[in-house]
């Protein structure tokens, strides 16, 4: 792991280990290919430019994505059952945790967090 995130844990080696642990095994749920399309797309919610992913995620699933950084409690119940539906409970709960932590990451980017933290 890289980035302001990853620096700002380093001052915590266990919590960065635990953070890093985690983090990975929602990775590893949603799969590579999902798990970067998903960090693309919250990326460019937050105006960071990336290059993009291979992969074909369904619209539904990166509009899905997009909502979560700034509209994420106006997500229907209903538009949540659809994305379930797509792609099964386990990648749902996996695919929430991906874009909360991608959204985390892209603010702490934004916001220079390891400057904040000295």
């Amino acid at each position: 792991m890289n980035g302001p995130v990853a620096d700002a844990l380093s001052a915590s080696p266990e919590l960065e280990g635990k953070y890093t642990a985690f983090r990975d095994a929602a990775h590893r749920a949603l799969g590579e290919d999902l798990t970067a399309q998903v960090r693309h797309a919250v990326a460019e919610v937050h105006g960071i430019d990336s290059d993009p992913p291979t992969g074909q995620a369904s619209q539904a699933v990166l509009a899905y994505v997009r909502r979560i950084p700034f509209e994420h409690t106006a997500i229907s119940d209903e538009e949540a059952a659809r994305i379930v539906d797509e792609i099964g409970e386990e990648r749902y709960v996996a695919l929430s945790v991906v874009a909360a932590l991608a959204d985390a990451e892209c603010r702490a980017r934004l916001v220079d967090l390891p400057g904040l933290a000295r």
